[in-house]
């Protein structure tokens, strides 16, 4: 584009620009690795048709079709070549700038990998957990236009650390009793926060892209246990102790993106859900709603920019 602008070459500017934009407006998202083949041979398409129309311009007297052909062969295999150049150096310019690309994204998708493998086998109820999450994330982030697939892979993701003490976590105590009965809520508390730098730490050692790893405490916030909290509030009634409410709350941050704000909102949903003794639509959508209002009160949204009118369509997704 750069060199028919300097030169005063019209044509290079023209046949650069299109086949460029056309290249960005296609691989804005793509959900499989056959998606930048197809990318590659519709610029072909583009780079032909732009040669096709700069020869009409051009033409003074009859069409030249041998200049034409040849230049549309090289257009059309321009697209190619650009497709298979790009899957080549996709990895590499990943690694140089760290950023996560969709082809990336559905790499981690794979519930093949080691650590959701790990997950399947040493914590089945949060695996069962993380894909329900999934499903329901990533309907709410199609419903206003954000990643789905960042989000249904960050929901895979975001409660990795619980493979440290799995017993601890409602959704893995199927067959055992609760261990949390003889532990006191500070106690109890700690340990459910300790999952999000356990988390952390087991991200940094799989080398988790970036934006993936963001969800894994942004996901929880800073909200309250509340639990554990006005247990040990039951527990200091009558006796001459205040309960520190920050004592009982995540470390944070708040959600900085659209995509952790619905993560925090499906994984409260689901498991949410799982408490109701007989779920009709009509019950799930007043719990919902009172969940997405308890955490607007909570200011959990103040730090990123979603919108009441994309929670109404998150709702209803």
């Amino acid at each position: 584009v750069f060199v028919g602008l300097l030169t005063g070459e019209n044509s290079m500017f023209v046949y650069s620009l299109a086949g460029s934009l056309a290249a960005i407006y296609l691989m804005g998202t793509y959900r499989d690795r056959a998606a930048i083949i197809k990318g590659g041979f519709i610029i072909g398409v583009v780079n032909l048709l732009t040669v096709l129309a700069l020869q009409l311009y051009a033409s003074e007297t009859s069409f030249q079709w041998v200049p034409f052909l040849v230049r549309a062969s090289c257009g059309l295999l321009s697209g190619l070549f650009a497709a298979m150049l790009a899957s080549l150096c996709l990895p590499i310019l990943e690694y140089l700038f760290n950023i996560t690309t969709d082809i990336k994204l559905l790499e981690l998708s794979n519930l093949n990998n080691p650590v959701l493998r790990r997950l399947a086998v040493e914590a089945p109820g949060t695996y069962h957990h993380s894909i329900i999450v999934g499903s329901l994330a990533e309907a709410a982030a199609e419903a206003i236009g954000a990643n789905p697939l960042l989000v249904r892979v960050g929901a895979y993701y975001h409660d990795i650390g619980k493979l440290k003490n799995p017993e601890y976590y409602v959704e893995n105590q199927l067959y055992m009793s609760n261990k949390h009965e003889n532990l006191s809520p500070s106690m109890s508390s700690l340990i459910l926060a300790s999952h999000v730098k356990d988390g952390l730490a087991l991200a940094d050692e799989i080398k988790l892209a970036r934006t993936v790893r963001d969800l894994i405490p942004e996901h929880h916030g800073t909200r309250l246990m509340k639990f554990f909290y006005q247990k040990a509030k039951d527990a200091a009634a009558g006796k001459e102790r205040e309960v520190n409410e920050d004592d009982f709350r995540y470390p944070g941050p708040k959600p900085q993106s659209k995509a952790a704000a619905i993560l925090m909102l499906a994984d409260q949903v689901e498991a949410a859900a799982r408490t109701l003794q007989d779920p009709s639509p009509s019950q799930i959508r007043s719990m919902n709603r009172r969940l997405i209002q308890s955490t607007i009160q909570d200011r959990q949204f103040d730090e990123c920019e979603i919108t009441m009118q994309d929670l109404d369509k998150i709702l209803r997704a």
